[in-house]
Parts: structure tokens; sequence; C-alpha cells
């Protein structure tokens, strides 16, 4: 082979070379510009639902949210405001609830005294507040439709919100974090010492009925298993 042969191929070699080069420079912004309708965008950590936390068994415990023994549950809120409501294992044991009855604004409420009722098969059951305060707001939307409590206890199931000047003294008493898990523990097996036979075989099999828990337990007495659960 003649040297011009060889320079001549060796040119032909790098131009392809380059125009490969050249093809993957402009490829790739071509492909991002394509694929970029097609990449997510990250959601806000406002979006996601804070009720979300830690499950113990078939009930929701989040962590940003303090417990009364009788499950109610607080969330603090700006200055000495507290959000209050029913916790997800008081719906759950209730089941549909027909009517709620909720204190009024100014009213004045002590940390473990009745706080509202809930009525349900022409039965009534009252559930403690878990601090002291004033009322200074009502959820209204629970109050004409009560099935709200069932989906979202923790959010839009919100009951009323007190100033509780307070509030810290009252947290002292109330369970958060792993103290609430290891009681919602403790409930839980209190819930199994009362199962019956035929709720037994469902529990053995992964299941339990969780709408109207004291119907399914007591089916005549359901409102006196709430009252004990309640501690009212």
């Amino acid at each position: 082979m003649i040297p011009h042969d060889l320079l001549t191929m060796y040119s032909a070699k790098a131009v392809e070379y380059l125009i490969a080069v050249a093809f993957l420079i402009l490829f790739i912004p071509f492909w991002r510009f394509v694929n970029k309708a097609k990449v997510p965008e990250p959601i806000a950590a406002a979006e996601i639902p804070r009720w979300l936390g830690q499950v113990v068994d078939w009930f929701l415990v989040p962590g940003h949210v303090y417990f009364h023994p009788g499950h109610a549950w607080a969330r603090p809120e700006e200055g000495d405001l507290v959000a209050v409501g029913m916790d997800d294992f008081a719906q759950k044991l209730m089941g549909r609830v027909s009517a709620i009855t909720l204190p009024e604004i100014g009213s004045q409420l002590g940390q473990g005294e009745k706080g509202w009722s809930l009525s349900s098969d022409s039965k009534s059951v009252d559930m403690l507040s878990p601090v002291d305060g004033t009322v200074v707001a009502v959820n209204d939307q629970v109050m004409t439709s009560p099935d709200i409590l069932n989906p979202d206890p923790y959010g839009n199931g919100w009951l009323i919100k007190v100033r509780a000047p307070r509030r810290t003294a009252n947290f002292k008493h109330l369970l958060s974090g792993t103290l609430a898990t290891r009681w919602m523990e403790e409930v839980c097996e209190e819930l199994r010492g009362r199962i019956s036979s035929d709720l037994g075989r469902l529990y053995q099999d992964g299941g339990l009925p969780v709408e109207g828990m004291g119907r399914s337990l007591d089916p005549s007495n359901w409102d006196e298993i709430a009252r004990e659960f309640f501690l009212t």
C-alpha cells in the first residue's frame, strides 16, 4: 500500500470518528429535550398527607399527634392553639356515626372531662377532651356530615380547636411516639381478648371487621364497650 492510500484511509477514519462524536454531542441535548415532559415533578412535602404515619395492627398512630387514653388526639398548632379529634381506633370501634354533638365556641373544657358526644343506632357515647382550654372553633362539616370522621380522622375529621394556655403541661399527660405505639399495642391485645369465636376465626385468617367493631364484638352491648375503651 502506498503512503498516499494510507493517508487517505486514516483521513477517512478520522472524519468518521468526528462525525460520530458530533452526533453524540448533538444527540444528548436532543434526547433530554424530547424526554423532559416525561420526567415527573418532585412531590411537594405539603402534598403528602401528614397523618400517614405508623400503623399498629389495623390502626393509624401518626407521630405528629398526642393521644389521650380515651382515644382522643391533640395536635399543636400556632401559638397555644390545639386541634382535637377522635383517633382511628375510636372511629373504627364506633363505625358510622349518625350524629355528633360538639361543644359551643367559648365553652371551657377540662383535660379528662367530657368533650363531645357521638350517636349511633340511637345510642350516645361521650368522649373525653385531651386538653384544658377554651373552644375557639368547631368543625361544622363534621357536624353536618359525620361520615367525614371515618376516612380521615386526623385530617378533615378534626372536631374542635382549643385555646390551651396549659398545653405544654397537658401534653405531658398524653402519649406520643414510642409510648403511643406501645399503648396502642396494649389496646389491640385487649381487643383480641374480647373477640368472639366467630370473629376469632376471621382474625386467624388475617382479617377483622373494622367498621363498627363495637357492634361486631357484642351487638347488644356495643355502647358499653365503647364507654369502656373511651374511659367514660
